[in-house]
């Protein structure tokens, strides 16, 4: 019995230290970069290819080329004026994440 807990826990344990980012979490990236972010969302997000990366610091990361759209279903008033369901499509974007010493990807 001690043997499969200890064998469950370090499962849970290495698959944990080893998952790769969500589609939410690559998302939430992407967004960043746009103005009214918090008011926005991705459609359409499709993964090109994806590689390893690494931080500065020697952080786990990886690389990923996207296409999608972005999508302000109840516009935009910040720096200009985005009218309600404006988009703005994405293609071949790169977008880096890293988890941090926390075990978030940024």
């Amino acid at each position: 019995m001690q043997r499969l807990t200890i064998l469950i826990i370090s499962s849970i344990i290495f698959i944990s230290c080893n998952s790769k980012p969500s589609d939410r979490d690559i998302e939430k990236k992407i967004l960043m970069e746009y103005t009214c972010f918090e008011k926005a969302r991705v459609d359409n997000l499709k993964i090109l290819d994806t590689k390893d990366a690494e931080g500065i610091s020697g952080n786990k990361g990886y690389e990923y080329v996207v296409s999608g759209e972005i999508v302000w279903p109840e516009g935009c008033n910040e720096f200009g004026n985005l009218a309600p369901g404006s988009k703005e499509p994405f293609a071949d974007k790169h977008v880096f994440l890293i988890k941090t010493d926390e075990g978030k990807w940024q």
